[in-house]
């Protein structure tokens, strides 16, 4: 057993700064690269896309759709795959593939292309370089410090679209859409795919070390005072999913995820139909990016005073309030304000779950319980765009979506105000 165990070297463990800080960052910076082939970036390209080759918003969006729900098909497996093998192969191969997928955009020609091109991307991206695979590792290095590295790490997509769709817009107007990408792809290898192979480990336990950087005394012997309940109350996923709290939590994502990219994709296209300037509608994108970054962060933090749950019933009611205000926008200040207001509420619906997971659950499966419910918050990524497309195809007019949306969020808050820990432990911690 003890050949089986990697080693740090004695600087190594005795380094002032604990190692899960970085493999924290690169996380951080893989999750920020990715944005690039998030709904929120792809946002500010739906109408040169549809505008170049005549595509309708609906075929456009519908790539979008399928990608997001592809990748959520494949997050159990990737997220099996975490639980065993930790995040620097996975995250390695998903940097390069995304480098690939970033240099195959700007040589787009035709529907099809697009297609197969955001499908895969955004299948792989979200997996390793955004969501399970990260998001699994920082589990695994963290405990008493888990709600703000989750907090980090969950403000870097949002933050990497704010920072890139600002970018991207200056390289399309001197150089057009397909150097953005160009672009995108040398970052990615550089930033990501590199730095991943040379520093990504799997677990602390295996240097001698605990969650938060707590020495380990023995390899054997792990105390509950050290590092608390979660250690005694490691969940499977068989043991989960006899739990209400994984099913009242996965339908509520199904609906906040819905909300948030029903609203985000379309947001931009919507500030422009109601007569703001394109200029003002892309910086009104990059701000609710960028406020739904700093919300991640806030409300990581917040759970290490106040309750969880609390909190993301609360952030679904704010965000029902918001929706209803976007109705009346029509200025550049009212799409500022909802920017910052959307982006603060909506945003935190997904940190806040997945940090209720990680306290309910614990860390031994987490990977695989997150690839779990994993798939249901991709299926309402998937589907909300879709819904907004279909109201404005329809009616001409995104009015009647936005109102699902209200409703939605007060059904999503529900869901998660009843979604309590679980009172029982785990079967199989019984059975140990």
């Amino acid at each position: 057993m003890k050949g089986k165990i990697k080693t740090m070297t004695n600087e190594e463990k005795h380094h002032k700064v604990f190692y899960g800080w970085y493999i924290l960052a690169i996380g951080m910076v893989g999750a920020f690269m990715a944005a690039g082939t998030s709904q929120l970036f792809m946002s500010i390209m739906l109408k040169p896309l549809t505008q170049e080759f005549g595509w309708s918003r609906t075929a456009a969006t519908g790539a979008i759709t399928t990608g997001t729900i592809i990748s959520g098909i494949l997050s159990l497996p990737i997220g099996k795959l975490a639980d065993k093998y930790g995040p620097r192969a996975l995250t390695s191969l998903g940097a390069l593939i995304t480098a690939i997928a970033y240099i195959a955009f700007s040589k787009l020609v035709a529907l099809w292309q697009f297609y197969l091109i955001f499908i895969i991307s955004r299948a792989i991206s979200t997996n390793t370089l955004t969501n399970i695979v990260p998001r699994t590792a920082v589990v695994n290095w963290f405990f008493r410090f888990r709600g703000r590295a989750l907090g980090l790490l969950a403000m870097c997509p949002a933050l990497g679209a704010s920072v890139l769709t600002i970018i991207a817009q200056l390289i399309m107007k001197n150089h057009g859409w397909r150097v953005v990408f160009a672009i995108f792809a040398i970052g990615m290898i550089v930033f990501q795919a590199i730095p991943s192979a040379l520093i990504l480990r799997k677990r602390p336990e295996d240097f001698g070390l605990l969650p938060d950087g707590e020495r380990k005394v023995a390899v054997s012997i792990i105390s509950s005072t050290q590092v608390g309940a979660e250690e005694e109350l490691n969940w499977t996923l068989r043991d989960a999913i006899r739990t209400s709290a994984i099913w009242l939590l996965s339908a509520a994502t199904v609906v906040a995820l819905a909300i948030n990219s029903g609203i985000g994709f379309h947001m931009a296209a919507y500030f422009t139909d109601v007569g703001i300037d394109s200029t003002i509608a892309v910086g009104a994108i990059s701000v609710y990016a960028l406020t739904g970054a700093i919300s991640n962060l806030i409300w990581g933090f917040m759970t290490e005073r106040l309750p969880e749950r609390l909190m993301a019933a609360a952030v679904m009611i704010i965000s029902a309030g918001a929706i209803l205000f976007l109705h009346f926008v029509t200025t550049a200040v009212d799409a500022y304000a909802f920017a910052v207001i959307f982006g603060l509420s909506s945003r935190g619906e997904g940190v806040l779950v997945n940090i209720i997971l990680a306290q309910y659950y614990g860390r031994s499966s987490f990977g695989t319980i997150n690839g779990f419910v994993f798939p249901f918050s991709m299926i309402g990524l998937g589907f909300g765009p879709l819904i907004s497309a279909f109201s404005f195809d329809l009616t001409g007019s995104y009015n009647t979506g936005f109102n699902i949306f209200i409703v939605a969020s007060l059904i999503a808050a529900t869901l998660l105000w009843i979604a309590k820990k679980p009172a029982r432990a785990p079967l199989s911690n019984k059975l140990s």
